[in-house]
């Protein structure tokens, strides 16, 4: 459980730390090149500039968690059945579930207000910007796979953790990350499927496309659907949108179950060389042949050549 809020913490501290390292300077060429007010009274509340700052967030979470092996990246998977593993079953259903999931957050976001009125303009703002579309829909999943499923979930169940405690508690961070109730809802309800998703395959991209797909319908749907299409619709219909939603994750965890499920990545076997380094100290080659002791013997046992060749070579 240390390891989980050591990587939760370090998760906060490098967020905070890319944040400070791109703005400082940000702010200081703009400010000496447009002046104090170029960013306007408060310079949170530019959507560029937010945008930034978080973007550089991520990608210093990414590169540290990387750097430092605290998150696993790996291509494949590795089963323990001789089954060839069905990646397109795994990516259909993977999706098809956190689709259900977007029905939760439908139904939730209809109900629960967000707390802070700045933090909704914030998100919205930033859904239209091209640098807060890259961050929302793109570097903020991987990043935050990266961390709650590859850092804490991966390090809980290394430590032989039940893997349900392993997959809520990692979920229960995530959850914490968004720093806000109606978010967080959806947050933990999503994060305990791909915490599922993980925990079968041990593999981070599955995860990651899911959150990628998440974030990037929503982010469409709120652009595009106007602001009063969601909460004007009558509570039967929300609700019959959540059971629809619950049905489709329960189908595609019943399809990833029947998926041979995957084991912790291992190192792969060092490939030997088809003729060994040590052949010419007596190493036996194929076909039963022996190399002899060294080169110089080799060299003795070759028949004497004619002195008149000998001659001719030596001069």
């Amino acid at each position: 459980m240390k390891a989980a809020f050591k990587y939760f913490f370090l998760f906060l501290l490098f967020m905070f730390a890319g944040a400070m390292l791109i703005s400082i300077p940000v702010l200081l060429v703009i400010f000496s090149i447009y002046g104090k007010n170029a960013l306007g009274d408060d310079p949170s509340q530019n959507i560029w500039f937010m945008s930034m700052i978080i973007l550089a967030g991520d990608l210093l979470v990414l590169f540290m968690f990387w750097k430092k092996r605290y998150s696993r990246f790996h291509f494949g998977i590795s089963t323990n059945s001789d089954e060839t593993f069905n990646y397109k079953k795994l990516y259909l259903w993977a999706t098809v579930g956190i689709l259900g999931c977007m029905f939760l957050d439908i139904f939730v976001q209809n109900y629960v207000d967000f707390p802070d009125v700045d933090i909704l303009e914030t998100l919205t703002g930033m859904m239209k910007n091209p640098l807060g579309l890259l961050t929302i829909c793109l570097t903020g999943p991987i990043a935050e796979e990266a961390v709650f499923r590859g850092a804490i979930e991966r390090r809980l169940l290394e430590k032989d953790w039940n893997p349900w405690y392993a997959i809520v508690i990692s979920a229960l961070f995530f959850a914490v990350a968004h720093f806000n109730f109606a978010q967080g809802a959806t947050a933990m309800a999503i994060g305990i499927f791909m915490g599922w998703v993980y925990y079968r395959t041990r593999n981070l991209w599955p995860c990651i496309v899911c959150h990628v797909v998440n974030n990037t319908i929503a982010t469409v749907a709120s652009v595009a659907l106007p602001e009063e299409y969601e909460s004007s619709m009558p509570l039967a219909v929300n609700i019959a949108l959540l059971v629809f939603g619950i049905a489709m994750v329960a189908l595609a965890v019943m399809q990833l179950a029947k998926l041979p499920k995957g084991t912790a990545p291992q190192p792969l076997p060092e490939v030997q060389p088809e003729y060994p380094l040590e052949a010419t100290a007596g190493t036996p080659l194929v076909e039963g042949i022996e190399v002899s002791e060294s080169v110089e013997d080799a060299v003795n046992d070759m028949p004497a050549a004619d002195s008149k060749e000998t001659q001719s070579v030596e001069d």
